[in-house]
């Protein structure tokens, strides 16, 4: 194997590490000795499967919108995404299959998104999820010139939709404590871990005794979080007695678990869809106790950024836009201190 000749012309022979073998007819020596070392070094770095997927491609030729979105999914999603977010990109392209699947990827322009607009708005379907399938198929074309199964993406101006930010509601202190209270006890401790670090439930369920650094009172979040980044939140009194809640077991790591199956949690919906309903706030959420840790710092003075590290954001405008957002009166109230503080020291002057 390697560059030999077969039949008068010129091939490069080369076994994959999966066993499968490529053999490719080159215009010459050089062409082909080219290809050989490209083949070696995708080997040596790991990309391999990447490049012998593009050379299969480009030996078939035009390869249709339909055709590309399981290398798409395969190739990129579910190895550099978490399975929540490659499952959301493969919903994204059912649809997207669906009204344009048997175009040409090259084909693809804006005008067929534009398309792809009208016909998703006609069945319904709200603003957001258009600008998440927009997005996915936007990334899909530029993944497919980065790999050279195209020259060229022309859809990377193409504008998403103008979704208008919507505020929900604020819950009191009472009214979240109120929810809690409704909760059983065996999961109790994980919603009030929740409200006393601000993490996500998915950060909060897989947790470890490791991870619980009670001499420094700190708790570092670093497995199976949404940025893949470490950071380390401060520890409240409530929060160490939500983690010395359950006592730990052998056999199993977390730092909350299910007392019938002596293991993690797999997302703990129910407990808190029932507390929820019986304390007549069925509107309230799980991620509704993360946005009430981080209003909180912000009304008593924490700095933006100092919210946006304990919060794991990867920047602050993150934390600006949907999580730290006073109250409604809070500003005002804060001016009102100032002007009648401002009047006394002349009174007084």
């Amino acid at each position: 194997m390697g560059v030999r000749k077969y039949r008068g012309q010129t091939v490069c022979d080369k076994r994959w590490p999966d066993g499968t073998r490529t053999t490719r007819v080159c215009a010459n020596r050089t062409q082909a000795k080219q290809l050989l070392d490209r083949i070696n070094a995708s080997i040596a770095d790991g990309s391999w499967r990447e490049f012998k997927e593009k050379l299969k491609l480009r030996d078939r030729g035009a390869v249709t919108l339909e055709e590309f979105s399981k290398t798409y999914i395969e190739g990129y999603a579910k190895v550099r995404n978490k399975k929540r977010a490659w499952q959301r990109k493969l919903t994204s392209l059912k649809a997207l299959n669906s009204c344009m699947g048997k175009i040409e990827l090259e084909a693809i322009t804006p005008a067929n998104l534009h398309n792809y607009m009208r016909w998703r708005k006609n069945q319904g379907v709200s603003d957001a999820t258009i600008n998440q399938d927009l997005a996915t198929i936007k990334h899909l074309l530029r993944y497919a010139v980065e790999i050279g199964v195209i020259e060229s993406n022309r859809t990377e101006k193409f504008k998403k939709l103008r979704v208008e930010q919507k505020q929900r509601p604020r819950f009191s202190d009472q009214e979240v404590q109120q929810v809690i209270d409704a909760v059983r006890p065996d999961c109790r401790p994980i919603f009030i871990f929740i409200r006393e670090t601000g993490c996500r439930r998915e950060e909060a369920l897989s947790v470890q005794h490791w991870q619980i650094q009670e001499e420094s009172g700190m708790v570092v979040f670093s497995d199976n979080t949404k940025s893949r980044k470490y950071w380390y939140v401060p520890l409240t009194e409530s929060a160490i007695e939500a983690v010395n809640a359950l006592p730990p077991i052998e056999g199993c790591p977390y730092v909350f678990y299910s007392l019938k199956s002596k293991h993690r949690w797999c997302d703990c919906r129910k407990p808190w869809e029932q507390a929820r309903e019986k304390a007549g706030l069925p509107q309230i959420q799980v991620k509704d106790l993360r946005r009430h840790y981080a209003i909180n710092l912000a009304e008593n003075g924490a700095d933006m950024h100092d919210i946006q590290q304990v919060l794991g954001h990867a920047s602050v405008v993150t934390t600006e836009k949907y999580y730290a957002q006073f109250s409604p009166t809070y500003s005002a109230k804060k001016i009102l201190k100032v002007l009648e503080g401002g009047r006394a020291k002349k009174k007084t002057a």
